[in-house]
């Protein structure tokens, strides 16, 4: 059984780091054995709505890894990101859950 895990930011601004889960993911022979790893920009599009894509694959994750940077992301009618939602969504429903934040290693 492979692990699902679902890779939340704010895409355009941490489009390198999602790209770079990812790929340590999918490249490290042992690692690939035992995790899969969702981004939101891989999946085809479908006829459902971006918010309710997000939080079934919140759902059909174990592992919610958030990477946060300086932008908080489009808000919706909630008045909340997409980040935020699906963070909401992986506490909500018990997900391991990770948090790692972007910073200037100068500061």
């Amino acid at each position: 059984m492979k692990y699902k895990i679902f890779v939340s930011s704010v895409q355009k601004e941490l489009k390198n780091e999602r790209a770079a889960v990812k790929e340590i993911i999918t490249e490290n022979v042992l690692l690939k054995e035992y995790f899969r790893v969702f981004l939101f920009e891989d999946s085809p599009a479908k006829g459902k709505s971006a918010k309710t894509s997000y939080i079934e694959e919140v759902r059909k994750s174990d592992i919610y890894i958030a990477i946060l940077g300086n932008e908080y992301g489009a808000v919706g009618k909630s008045n909340l990101s997409a980040t935020e939602l699906e963070f909401r969504e992986a506490q909500k429903t018990n997900r391991e859950v990770l948090i790692y934040i972007k910073g200037d290693k100068d500061t």
